[in-house]
């Protein structure tokens, strides 16, 4: 793909923000100018992907609460974490030993 093309996808300073794009989406008349956005994905690729990928995703604030985590789980992850560790350091050995045989 030519350079050129891959330039022109990306937010300009013409383009509305992502809050606008929601407020357009929902209808909220909150400070949007409905008919610029309107015209404005006519033209503009990147807004409107912008636009569907923003409208694909919850935008409300989600509530989160954080648990503990079994201790049994906690022992697991810690002891895949070691290992794992432990075969990229060997790996790591293997290399600047540079006992490697093929």
């Amino acid at each position: 793909m030519p350079p050129s093309l891959v330039s022109l996808f990306c937010k300009t300073v013409c383009c509305p923000t992502s809050q606008a794009l929601l407020a357009y989406h929902r209808l909220a008349p909150a400070n949007v100018d409905h008919a610029y956005i309107e015209n404005h994905l006519a033209y503009c690729d990147f807004c409107s992907a912008e636009l569907q990928l923003l409208t694909r995703y919850r935008s409300d604030a989600e509530e989160y609460s954080f648990v503990e985590m079994p201790a049994q789980f906690r022992r697991l992850a810690e002891d895949l974490l070691k290992r794992s560790n432990a075969t990229i350091r060997g790996f790591a050995e293997l290399g600047e030993n540079r006992h490697l045989s093929h």
